[in-house]
């Protein structure tokens, strides 16, 4: 399904970070973070990144995980 462009409303935009410990998602296919509830982007329906992709970002996460 193509993009129809409502994740430009939603989109948010952040540095560099720790975004899944705050709840922010990727879109792969807007190339967009978004502050979401569901699981699958609302502009075309494609799965959400809900985790860091790289290593680095990973160990972050769990580390921020295990002080909380």
């Amino acid at each position: 399904m193509p993009c129809r462009n409502i994740c430009t409303r939603i989109g948010s935009s952040f540095g560099v970070g720790i975004k899944a410990s705050v709840g922010i998602k990727y879109c792969s296919r807007c190339e967009v973070y978004l502050f979401h509830e569901g699981y699958t982007s609302p502009c075309c329906k494609c799965p959400l990144r809900t985790s860091p992709n790289n290593r680095r970002g990973k160990e972050k996460l769990r580390a921020k995980q295990a002080i909380q």
